[in-house]
């Protein structure tokens, strides 16, 4: 007998009573809700409800009390939900509370997310950037080898990094200490 799951609420807080609601879902950033001082407001943090179980939630934030909402800085969906569903709740959940909290004809806010630092299961090679006036001399040979020999002492079996495909001296830099093109990726704005 199949039972269909209850009927999705989407609202936003009621009050700071219900903060504990919003954290039903956890993020490593849910101990500053409490003590935002007006840069979070109830009514610009919102749930998506099947009954009593939070399924989505998603915030905004501002730099000062009294500010309009400048980012959009928590947007978190329950990874247990079927991809099709959680892509539905998290439409139905943005739109909806988006409509409510950001003025008709505003450009909508950023938004930006923050991630704990062990969350990839390979070491990486980040950013790495040379001077303009240090740049053609061969430094980021030496300091991409550098990184590479401190996270391969470590006993690590793969490293990752990445640069933009215009990027040819670092291109070739990674090349030449063996690293291997294996991906491409496109970073779009729909503005």
């Amino acid at each position: 007998m199949h039972v269909a799951p209850p009927e999705l609420t989407v609202r936003s807080l009621t009050g700071p009573d219900e903060l504990g609601l919003f954290c039903r879902l956890s993020y490593v950033l849910d101990h500053e809700l409490a003590d935002a001082a007006g840069r979070r407001r109830p009514d610009w943090m919102w749930v998506a409800l099947h009954g009593e179980r939070v399924v989505g939630r998603v915030s905004w934030w501002t730099s000062r009390d009294g500010g309009a909402p400048l980012a959009l800085d928590f947007f978190d969906l329950d990874d247990t939900l079927p991809a099709q569903e959680r892509h539905e709740i998290g439409v139905r959940l943005v739109e909806t509370a988006t409509a409510a909290v950001v003025p008709a004809g505003a450009e909508r806010p950023e938004y930006g997310r923050f991630i704990p630092p062990d969350w990839r299961e390979d070491p990486i090679i980040a950013y790495i950037g040379v001077l303009p006036a240090h740049r053609g001399k061969g430094y980021i040979d030496d300091v991409l080898a550098e990184g590479t020999r401190v996270l391969a002492a470590t006993g690590v079996d793969r490293i990752r990094a990445a640069t933009d495909l215009g990027n040819v001296p670092m291109a070739k830099s990674f090349e030449s200490l063996g690293y291997v093109n294996f991906e491409r990726a496109f970073n779009m704005v729909w503005d």
